[in-house]
């Protein structure tokens, strides 16, 4: 299995250590303020970032300084698909509604359950997963599914049927090897009329 990426933004440097022992098929890229958190999206591009909101004030990034609340909102213009798990402390409520009223994904509490923080970090890569595929789905660049190819499948062979009997219903029933009424059935399932 290829490792998941994900981005923690945090000053404490044992946080990092702590999140690897809770994920460890995660790939974790640390960063500790603004300049390298978006350093670092742009270079790895992680589908998922845990950030610290509780940072009363980042190292200086390009835009100016910032809390974690900044941080947020530069994350996510740099990179809006990215789903931001904001770490904040548990007695700190409003900031975790303001993390997620400027797009965080989800809230975890400090200090930082192993359990809690995996099961929240697996929904975010699993609901990137998912808007991704989407995506691909809206441009047309996904695969077609087995529902569709099998009914490609059968209006072919209804068709070729048909076609090699003459249009006797009798006859392609018997060709495709079932009963007259199932004939029916897939004629009308698939708009094929046998006149």
């Amino acid at each position: 299995m290829v490792p998941r990426t994900l981005l923690v933004v945090d000053d404490d440097p044992t946080l990092e250590g702590r999140v690897q022992d809770a994920l460890p098929v995660c790939r974790i890229v640390a960063a500790g303020d603004v300049a390298d958190a978006l350093e670092a999206v742009r270079a790895h591009r992680p589908p998922v970032v845990a950030l610290s909101v509780d940072l009363a004030q980042l190292t200086e990034s390009p835009n100016g300084g910032g809390d974690g609340l900044d941080a947020l909102s530069l994350i996510l213009g740099e990179a809006p698909s990215i789903k931001v798990i904001a770490l904040a402390p548990h007695d700190q409520r409003v900031l975790a509604v303001r993390a997620v009223a400027r797009g965080a994904h989800e809230v975890c509490g400090k200090p930082i359950d192993a359990q809690e923080l995996a099961g929240v970090v697996q929904r975010a890569f699993r609901r990137a997963d998912l808007e991704l595929e989407g995506r691909r789905l809206a441009i047309g660049d996904a695969p077609p599914t087995l529902r569709v190819l099998r009914d490609e499948t059968e209006r072919r062979a209804l068709l070729d049927s048909l076609a090699r009997s003459g249009g006797n219903l009798s006859a392609t029933a018997r060709l495709l090897g079932v009963s007259r009424p199932t004939l029916y059935s897939l004629l009308r399932q698939h708009g094929i009329r046998a006149d």
